[in-house]
């Protein structure tokens, strides 16, 4: 495991989102496709918070960092067995961002 720092757990946040194509209502079912927006919402928030920047109105530092650990266990991303293994190394390194950032988030 690498060191991670908040500049590696936006990016790799960022990247999750074009990987799982969170923007996009089409390649999603309609009834899924609004937690997935939402989710993508909370990660920008994340993002956005590991960037320094103040996320204005909207969840607060802690609930950002409580519906980012319930997200981690709603796609199951931290569990292995769910993982493509093509895609092992890359989901390994999106779990380990996002749990940083939900360790991030609680700090303050």
């Amino acid at each position: 495991m690498t060191s991670m720092n908040t500049n590696q757990a936006a990016s790799l946040l960022e990247k999750w989102i074009v990987f799982l194509d969170m923007d996009n209502p089409k390649a999603w079912d309609k009834d899924e496709y609004s937690y997935i927006k939402d989710s993508c919402k909370m990660i920008r928030s994340s993002v956005s918070c590991l960037r320094g920047k103040s996320q204005g109105k909207g969840p607060s530092r802690r609930e950002l960092s409580d519906l980012l650990e319930e997200f981690i266990e709603e796609i199951a991303l931290d569990d292995p067995n769910e993982w493509e293994k093509e895609n092992k190394d890359f989901v390994s390194e999106v779990l380990e961002a996002a749990r940083f950032t939900v360790r991030f988030l609680r700090q303050k």
